[in-house]
């Protein structure tokens, strides 16, 4: 434990280029780090030992870096620019074309995989895969076993895997918010149809709790599938033969 007078508190918003909170980036200084509210707005508590500059992240907007010299008085204001995505004109092959599934959940296991208390979008969670056409996915299907959290919410992203690169294939996140009420049921996540895999392309889907209202849990049922388990603050990640379950459907393009 750190006693308080051995820390230095910094508070402070991230903002878009029109003045907008930016919800759940990430700040991080040194292995330190924090996730922005709602509203943009965050608290950090850091050593007094902290050296490093501030990195503030997000998947649609470029990271910055803040230097020390700037965030040591306490209070910032940080605006982050926005990521172009070249996301291209998707062609649908005929407009009656049913959806068809592009990955299922796999066999299922006993046991689950849960999410625990002080989760702040740091680890990730979720199956690997490779695309066997090409697709543009409307939706992802989670089944929550149980919710102990008051309210949480919870983040997708799906990733191409270039070696031991992980590349967003979509301009913002998915956030679903969960709570008790959830226990048991089948959570279908729509897109806006601009998520497009290539064919032959390893996909992987990183699920997150970025934000919770109490010391709650989050439990998934556990399947047998190739998955990854990430850690975002440190970029490490390991690979993994089970996970939650995640179907996914699209239309072949």
């Amino acid at each position: 434990m750190v006693s308080s007078n051995c820390q230095t508190k910094v508070t402070g918003w991230v903002l878009d280029s029109n003045g907008h909170g930016i919800e759940y980036a990430t700040i991080c200084v040194d292995s330190v780090f924090c996730i922005s509210d709602a509203d943009g707005h965050f608290n950090l508590q850091l050593p007094q030992n902290a050296s490093a500059d501030m990195s503030v992240s997000h998947i649609s907007f470029k990271t910055k870096l803040i230097p020390r010299s700037t965030f040591q008085r306490g209070e910032v204001s940080i605006t982050l620019e926005e990521r172009a995505y070249n996301l291209g004109s998707v062609d649908i092959v005929a407009k009656q074309a049913k959806l068809e599934k592009i990955l299922g959940r796999g066999m299922k296991l006993p046991g689950d995989v849960a999410f625990g208390k002080e989760q702040q979008g740091n680890i990730e969670f979720g199956p690997v895969f490779t695309a066997n056409n090409d697709y543009v996915v409307m939706n992802l299907d989670l089944k929550v076993e149980e919710c102990t959290y008051q309210q949480c919410v919870i983040r997708l992203i799906v990733y191409e895997v270039r070696g031991t690169t992980f590349e967003p294939v979509q301009p913002k996140p998915l956030y679903v918010a969960l709570t008790p009420a959830n226990e048991n049921t089948h959570i279908k996540v729509k897109t806006q149809g601009n998520i497009s895999l290539k064919k032959g392309g390893i996909y992987y889907v990183g699920v997150s709790v970025v934000s919770g209202s109490n010391a709650g849990t989050l439990h998934f049922p556990a399947y047998l599938r190739s998955a990854y388990a990430r850690n975002l603050i440190k970029g490490t990640y390991k690979k993994l033969p089970a996970t939650l379950g995640i179907a996914i459907e699209g239309f072949r393009i």
